[in-house]
């Protein structure tokens, strides 16, 4: 008789969720807790009305009892995560959604809080704000540092990253997670031994330590490539889940062993497991595009800023795996020219105009300016330039002229078939690049970048210099002069060596910077077009004259 109550109740609870009744239902549900405390249902629905309701804080006791009663119902996690940061506990979220994923990693839901934490620079800051506050009593708490160094990481300020992942490893070497960080550390400042050397000794003690397992696949030789397969495959049998990133780096290790035509269909395999979880919204990315450019039309008034202070802001962006790296290294060989790597200062200034297209005006402008030079992280005294080398920028080219009159444009454009390929043999687990564990979202994306190029080639004409990325690594030296008078830089001959560039390097390009400049991937697509298809077919023909992109 009694659970034919409670079912009775929770009946009548929902239905006057459904209908929009918060109260009544609220009211329902929270009778059920007290006549019902062991029935995780009537706090699951309490959470529910007061998410509905907006009163995300109160939502908390609700969703963390669920959790508790539920612990493998994935959706209390999801909802307990979201409310954690409706409420502006963004580092009790984001560790929290971390910890679940790894038990759900299929969880739309829990990735999207992830995505939308991690995505927004300020939520980094506050992070390192909460964590600073925390370290002042426990000074030497290395989960701290962990904490910290990874937010440091994520807006750019790559020597606090640096420093604090090296006092957490002096404090604990034997820490898995900080082993790891410092060895992703070392493979960024161009340390690859020093890296392999700690992912061995986390390989010896933990064989299947996902993260470390990946990234040694990357790494690997054709003829350590076996071995290593043996371990990836013992990881994934051994997986409850399906994990993308162990299905990656069997894919890396039989590209190594064999060809890439040969892991093609590996690759595919992690893409889709990967594109389940984290799939790219192509109806939002067409209504970003008509917002933002409706924001500059061509023929109208340009707001300006009038902020023309040094050091002058050279923004390079293009698709990612287009050369912005490459150019990005080349031009901070230069004398006094700061590289900053991918700065995501840009995108969290710009990003309540690009949702709700508020209107942007000089006044606005100014204030974007005066917001990115503070928010940026620190320069060597006596720069006269700065790289911000952020691909995305792509679509902020009007907010970033706005601010900044005297900024420089490097737009890298390169053969979409490549970039396309190249996307698709890499993991890029960030929210920003959704679209590339599919090969029809890649095409998208693709046309998507030029038609924002196009609106902004016709808003600001000769402030935008395209350099096309087969030509620069044929020619290093006419189109490095090229881009050097565009920036009104004194050319050097340092700028045709970027392998020699000490800088860190905190993208997918992390090898090949070390490399000289060679030509040696253009047309790669060819040899394997078969497996592309998809690809091939989605390119938009009229916007890439430059490749007879319909003869492939």
């Amino acid at each position: 008789m009694q659970n034919q109550t409670a079912k009775t109740l929770k009946v009548k609870a929902v239905a006057a969720l459904e209908e929009g009744k918060f109260q009544a239902a609220l009211k329902k549900a929270q009778l059920g807790v007290k006549k019902f405390p062991t029935d995780s249902d009537f706090h699951a629905i309490s959470g529910f009305v007061l998410t509905e309701m907006k009163q995300y804080k109160r939502s908390i006791p609700h969703f963390v009892e669920a959790a508790r009663m539920k612990p493998d119902d994935p959706q209390f996690a999801e909802n307990l995560a979201n409310a954690l940061m409706q409420t502006g506990q963004i580092a009790k979220a984001l560790e929290y959604a971390e910890l679940k994923v790894e038990k759900f990693p299929a969880s739309k839901e829990l990735n999207r809080v992830i995505d939308e934490i991690t995505l927004k620079g300020k939520n980094w800051r506050l992070i390192i704000e909460h964590v600073t506050k925390k370290l002042q009593s426990d000074p030497e708490s290395v989960n701290l540092l962990s904490t910290r160094a990874r937010a440091y990481g994520r807006i750019g300020y790559v020597e606090h990253n640096s420093r604090d992942i090296s006092k957490a490893y002096e404090l604990d070497p034997e820490n898995e997670k900080i082993a790891f960080q410092k060895a992703v550390n070392l493979h960024q400042s161009g340390d690859k031994k020093g890296c392999a050397n700690i992912l061995q000794g986390i390989y010896a003690k933990e064989p299947f330590h996902v993260a470390t397992l990946l990234q040694l696949s990357t790494m690997s030789s054709k003829e350590d490539a076996p071995k290593l397969m043996e371990a990836v495959e013992a990881a994934i049998s051994e997986s409850v889940h399906e994990l993308s990133e162990l299905e990656f780096a069997k894919a890396h290790l039989i590209q190594k062993a064999d060809s890439l035509g040969a892991a093609l269909p590996q690759f595919a395999r992690a893409n889709a497991i990967q594109h389940n979880v984290k799939p790219y919204d192509l109806e939002a990315e067409e209504q970003k595009f008509e917002r933002i450019t409706g924001l500059f039309p061509v023929g109208g008034r340009v707001p300006w800023s009038e902020q023309t202070d040094q050091p002058v802001p050279i923004f390079v962006l293009g698709q990612p795996r287009s050369g912005t790296t490459l150019m990005e290294m080349m031009l901070s060989s230069a004398p006094d020219i700061a590289g900053c790597g991918e700065l995501t200062v840009g995108a969290d200034l710009s990003r309540d105009y690009a949702q709700h297209r508020k209107t942007f005006d000089s006044t606005a402008a100014a204030k974007y300016a005066k917001e990115f030079r503070e928010l940026m992280p620190p320069i060597p005294d006596g720069s006269t330039a700065f790289v911000d080398k952020m691909p995305h920028n792509f679509q902020r080219v009007g907010f970033l002229l706005s601010a900044f009159p005297n900024a420089k444009i490097i737009n890298m454009l390169r053969d979409p078939r490549d970039v396309g390929l190249s996307k698709w043999i890499r993991r890029f687990p960030a929210g920003g690049m959704n679209y590339a564990s599919n090969l029809e979202t890649i095409a998208h994306s693709a046309n998507l970048y030029r038609r924002y190029m196009a609106h902004w080639d016709a808003v600001f004409g000769d402030k935008i210099l395209t350099v096309p990325y087969e030509k620069l690594v044929a020619d290093p030296e006419t189109y490095s002069k090229q881009v050097a008078a565009f920036c009104d830089l004194e050319w050097t001959e340092t700028m045709m060596h970027p392998e020699e560039n000490t800088k860190q390097v905190r993208t997918a390009s992390i090898d090949q910077v070390r490399n000289k400049i060679s030509t040696k991937s253009i047309g790669g697509w060819r040899s394997v077009s078969e497996h592309i298809q998809p690809m091939l077919a989605g390119f938009d023909t009229g916007l890439w004259p430059e490749y007879d992109i319909d003869q492939g």
